[in-house]
């Protein structure tokens, strides 16, 4: 009766090893998973969003900065800077939005874009009216562009703000799961090394426990001996 229950105890022992190492390595590899979307996100979707938004803000400067060099000189070259860098913005600009996983930094994307094209719209009138030359009111129009330049940098930097506080609201989320999960795993391993020495001393109690069943200063491997023993000397009586 009492290596039963020494038995039982043994196997709840085991079993609670188990258990316990099965939910150790299920929740690692969660957390490993949740770990590994959110620095994927900080890297791949989040960086390259201030990235593009740097450059698409440089790219548009230069757009409006050309843009105004042809206004005082007319000169060609300068017409065909602008259209150089306005292709740089576009392609920023493409590269930029399928990175808009929230709905925050898509509707601000979508303030850029609507900026940009009424400044492209000022700007293609005022090339009309100098290759015609046809006058018209210049400060009014210059005023305006630089309204609308005003807007759209704003447009960037806030969205440049956004992010780099999402950015920074990750790493630090990143920070604390791995933490937790330090200290999840050192709980587990400690209570995995009691749980061991427990049942390495019930395996210890069984053979005493099996040997005082037979009675106080008798061991089972004594009675066996004597019994072999005894029944040989009984065939040599004979």
């Amino acid at each position: 009766m009492i290596t039963r229950s020494i038995r039982n105890r043994l196997v709840f022992a085991y079993a609670t090893m188990l258990i316990l190492m099965i939910a150790v390595s299920c929740y690692s590899m969660i957390q490993l998973g949740k770990l590994s979307e959110a620095a994927r996100v900080a890297l791949k979707v989040e960086q390259r969003i201030i990235y593009y938004s740097e450059r698409l803000a440089d790219a548009f400067l230069s757009e409006a900065r050309y843009a105004g060099k042809f206004n005082v000189t007319h000169a060609s070259q300068h017409y065909d800077q602008y259209l150089q860098f306005r292709s740089d913005y576009e392609r920023n600009i493409s590269e930029l939005k399928p990175l808009a996983s929230s709905i925050g930094t898509a509707q601000r994307l979508a303030r850029v874009e609507k900026y940009h094209a009424q400044y492209r719209q000022l700007f293609a009138k005022e090339v009309d009216y100098i290759k015609t030359k046809q006058p018209y009111a210049e400060s009014r129009y210059r005023e305006e562009k630089e309204r609308l330049i005003d807007y759209l940098l704003r447009e960037l930097d806030a969205l440049k703000d956004d992010v780099q506080k999402s950015l920074q609201d990750r790493i630090e989320y990143i920070e604390r799961a791995a933490t937790k999960s330090q200290k999840i795993t050192l709980a587990a391993t400690l209570a995995l090394v009691a749980i061991g020495f427990i049942t390495y001393y019930l395996s210890g109690r069984i053979p005493q426990e099996v040997n005082s069943a037979h009675g106080p200063g008798q061991t089972t491997i004594g009675r066996l001996l004597r019994f072999h023993f005894g029944k040989k000397g009984q065939g040599a009586a004979k």
